[in-house]
């Protein structure tokens, strides 16, 4: 799923709830013809921000020594045959 831009996407109405505060603060910088495009930015540069971090994360422990050697470790485990408990 990509966060590409433009003016021909579809676009959906959304509600959501969000503190006083923050709501204040938004009015003060955004006027009201411009609030869909800025929270649209703003979400969009915040997600485009946690999938990087993301992808950083799983690309350390993709190469993390211990992690693989656990995974070698259990994947015996892996056998296909389910495990049932004998009494």
């Amino acid at each position: 799923m990509g966060l590409e831009k433009g003016k021909d996407q579809k676009k959906i109405h959304v509600t959501f709830s969000i503190p006083v505060e923050v709501n204040s603060m938004l009015h003060s910088v955004v006027g009201k013809p411009g609030l869909s495009e800025f929270v649209t930015n703003a979400l969009r540069k915040a997600l485009e921000e946690e999938r990087n971090s993301l992808r950083k994360a799983y690309a350390a422990a993709n190469e993390d020594p211990d992690r693989k050697k656990t995974i070698d470790d259990w994947s015996v485990l892996d056998t296909g045959v389910e495990y049932t408990q004998t009494t």
